[in-house]
């Protein structure tokens, strides 16, 4: 018999995992929806069309604050399973 604590322990990071992914997807539709008006701008140095640039830079940003969410999010839950093991 499953454990009921874990089982919804993973309901819930599955939970956030599909909407972390909806987030993800909504940042890159976004995000390329302005490359066609940033395209003749070039970066000094690099040589890059601005439109490519930001979107690189932009998703290192976005992955490690998410990361960082993730893992804080995922911690409080297992906290939060280990207590009500605790509790029986």
């Amino acid at each position: 018999m499953r454990n009921l604590t874990g089982w919804a322990h993973w309901t819930r990071f599955k939970n956030l995992m599909l909407v972390m992914f909806g987030l993800w997807l909504a940042f890159f539709f976004v995000v390329n929806s302005f490359a066609k008006a940033l395209e003749r701008i070039v970066v000094p140095g690099l040589e890059l069309p601005l439109s490519l640039y930001m979107p690189i830079q932009a998703a290192v940003i976005v992955f490690a604050i998410t990361l960082f969410w993730l893992a804080r999010v995922t911690r409080e839950a297992r906290l939060s399973v280990v207590e009500a093991k605790r509790r029986r």
